[in-house]
């Protein structure tokens, strides 16, 4: 078929636009927390990058072709959901290019990030749920039960999403069928999924707890709501959004007219991740829009029903995929042409909008990934071969052996450093909470500490008093720049962290306002 032939050639496109592009600091985090594999946080993914890693070492676009491949199962996925919606076949081709052409999926199913696996799996959980209306089959109910917790496997939102497929289940079969229904459900579920639950409740569930300053970025109650509403406009069109947004708003009004199966299988997951994830919105300042994304994907055969698309649904649709393409393409270029993104950018709209990057991220984690604009964001991608081959030329001729460990309060420095250093240099991170079961020095490092240790940082970040307490000596060694291909560069200082009492007039620096 010619759309399958499409799909293959976009997805050939994806690989040639990863390969050579280095691992940004989240996609360096997933590949060290797969090599450290435990079950706290999106098991799925990361078993896969394990496998990935482990089949074909130090290879960026091999490592991410587990990501690409979920892109091409969720597109064809979504074809198939709208299909069984009644949709005719030229609608099912919009709505699906509509769907693998936004930027919200275009860039998790082409690098490292659990959103594609969690898309993929959910999508299957729907497409069985849809079967299994007007044919009921307890080998239909355990697979959306295995769906269901192979995406609480890929991220924590998952829960949200299978609790309104239990209530779906709940709500809408005859009681005849539903406890059995139920209990296929929910069994298929919590084995695949008791991993996670062993390891949350043994943590006391730490890790959701230490993620309350993620994307806490309105301080001022007055702009959540409306922050709430426009932020997945990062991530997919305003045309998109408006048509999602409309179909969830008609999907709520004939609910009150006419309630179907099909109907409460869209909305109930929807309300689920909607409220929850509006909930940390209103009351915590927590917000992002791709968590409440997969709330849509139920919806989405209802957004592109032909009689509910505008009179001329031909050129809306084919607008709203231009107004796609130009949202997604850029950024996804931007990653392996970094300089041509730049450039157009400061053309186009100036130093305000890169400027504009650092309102996405809360003040507290400002200080463990010190990027401060958007080609900054791009930056990331790129450099850290360079610097780690650098770094290691400075501390042989140090005299440093490799079993001097490497600290750093921002995560980035520590995973990539983990990923790009070839001596084996152990890496750690210092005075964040998130990683303290992974890699944090004090947790991780063993007892006695070690009698030295390397702490590098982006110049202008402060020394943790955790960390100054008991290496009270610093020594500069060297000041190294990184520069992705493209980009400005940035620099960082390492120094040598020693016990005793401190070198009279060395110190660390500090940069007023960039580390604050």
């Amino acid at each position: 078929m010619p759309w399958l032939a499409l799909l293959g050639v976009g997805t050939l496109f994806k690989l040639w636009l990863v390969a050579g592009v280095e691992l940004g600091k989240d996609e360096a985090a997933y590949w060290f927390w797969g090599q450290h594999l435990d079950a706290t946080y999106a098991l799925l993914p990361f078993s896969v990058f394990k496998l990935a890693h482990f089949l074909y070492p130090g290879s960026e676009w091999f490592l991410r072709l587990g990501s690409v491949l979920c892109g091409v199962a969720s597109a064809v996925l979504i074809y198939h959901l709208c299909r069984r919606h009644g949709l005719e076949r030229s609608i099912c081709l919009w709505a699906t290019a509509a769907f693998a052409t936004s930027h919200w999926i275009w860039h998790t199913s082409s690098y490292l990030h659990p959103d594609g696996f969690l898309v993929a799996c959910w999508l299957l959980a729907l497409w069985l749920a849809r079967r299994s209306i007007g044919q009921p089959s307890p080998a239909l109910y355990a697979g959306m039960g295995v769906a269901a917790g192979l995406a609480m496997l890929s991220k924590y939102s998952g829960a949200f999403l299978a609790a309104g497929l239990f209530f779906w289940l709940l709500a809408t079969l005859p009681r005849t069928e539903r406890a059995r229904a139920l209990l296929c459900y929910t069994l298929a579920g919590v084995l695949v999924a008791a991993p996670l639950l062993y390891a949350q409740l043994s943590t006391g569930f730490f890790l959701p707890t230490t993620l309350g300053t993620l994307s806490q970025i309105a301080s001022q109650p007055i702009w959540r709501l409306p922050l709430f509403l426009l932020d997945p406009l990062l991530f997919v069109s305003p045309l998109l959004l408006w048509l999602l947004y409309r179909a969830f708003a008609r999907s709520l009004q004939q609910l009150c007219r006419k309630p179907s199966p099909e109907l409460l299988l869209a909305l109930l997951p929807a309300l689920m991740v909607l409220i929850a994830f509006g909930f940390f919105a209103l009351f915590r300042g927590q917000i992002k829009g791709n968590w409440i994304l997969p709330a849509f994907l139920g919806l989405w055969p209802w957004a592109f029903e032909r009689a509910k698309l505008p009179v001329r649904p031909t050129r809306f649709l084919t607008l709203m995929l231009f107004v796609g393409l130009v949202h997604a393409l850029p950024i996804g270029l931007a990653l392996r042409y970094p300089a041509l993104a730049q450039n157009l950018g400061e053309a186009l709209a100036g130093e305000a909008l890169d400027a504009s990057y650092v309102h996405l991220v809360s003040a507290e984690d400002r200080q463990r990934e010190p990027s401060y604009s958007w080609s900054e964001r791009v930056g990331e991608y790129g450099g850290w071969q360079a610097m780690a081959d650098d770094l290691e030329q400075v501390l042989a001729r140090e005299g440093l052996p490799p079993s001097v460990p490497l600290l750093s309060s921002q995560y980035g420095i520590v995973f990539a450093m983990a990923y790009y250093n070839r001596t084996g240099r152990p890496c750690f991170t210092v005075a964040d909470p998130r990683f303290l079961f992974l890699t944090d020095f004090f947790q991780q490092s063993g007892s006695p500490l070690p009698a030295e240790v390397l702490w590098v940082a982006r110049a202008g970040s402060p020394l943790p008093h955790s960390l100054q307490r008991v290496f009270p000596r610093h020594q500069l060694l060297v000041s190294l720049p990184r520069t992705a291909p493209g980009c400005a560069s940035m620099l960082y200082r390492i120094f040598l962290l020693q016990p005793g009492p401190p070198v009279e007039g060395v110190a660390v620096e500090r940069v007023q306002g960039e580390g604050d």
